[in-house]
């Protein structure tokens, strides 16, 4: 497609089938055209939209869990923080729902494993999601291939803490024993670790084919 059209349009569909004797020969000093073809891609709009709806479930999520009720007030101050992240994404808005998912969750009496292993689940989709939107305006759009970078260790540090969450929801519950105790913190240790550990090249300073 003609960047001279735009990225879409009727103009770059004519020119990409009549061919280069078609496109309008360059002054002298004017830059050269540049084609730019992308793959699927979705609205930036659309990325905030699903992680708005991300923070207010986490936070709704939280505010279920087992122990003394949130007043309606908290909760409605909780909701429109779980939506700043969408709104505001460059502010470190996403660090501050965790914080009060994480206080919620500190204050509450031990969610069951599988409540838990839930709020994880949405804690790492809200970080993943906020940390694509904070490199986004309001009219980008962003390539599945970059929401979708890096699925497989994604994957895996989620399985991890899922089976750190369901030991841990066990732990908090008391229904094992003191080995089992030891072995879920040791777990925390090692994915702590694992967790903490820097990747060897962030996937926007990654070349294709690396």
């Amino acid at each position: 497609m003609s960047a001279r059209y735009g990225s879409e349009g009727l103009g770059a569909w004519v020119l990409d089938r009549l061919g280069p004797s078609a496109r309008t020969r360059r002054r002298r000093g004017e830059p050269p055209e540049v084609d730019v073809r992308t793959g699927r891609s979705v609205a930036s709009v659309t990325l905030r939209a699903v992680l708005a709806l991300v923070g207010v479930v986490t936070v709704l999520v939280a505010a279920t869990l087992p122990g003394r009720p949130v007043p309606v007030g908290l909760l409605a101050v909780m909701v429109v923080v779980a939506l700043t992240p969408a709104v505001a994404p460059r502010w470190p808005t996403t660090a501050l729902v965790v914080l009060v998912v994480g206080v919620r969750v500190a204050l509450a009496e031990p969610p069951s494993p599988l409540l838990l292993a839930l709020l994880v689940l949405l804690v790492h989709v809200l970080l993943r999601l906020g940390a694509v939107a904070a490199h986004t305006a309001w009219r980008t759009r962003v390539e599945v291939a970059v929401l979708l970078d890096d699925g497989r260790a994604a994957l895996g540090a989620q399985l991890g803490a899922q089976a750190l969450a369901l030991v841990a929801g066990a732990v908090a519950a008391g229904t094992v024993d003191d080995a089992w105790r030891l072995a879920g913190l040791v777990a925390v240790v090692v994915l702590s670790v694992l967790a903490l550990l820097p990747p060897v090249r962030p996937w926007w300073q990654r070349r294709p084919g690396d």
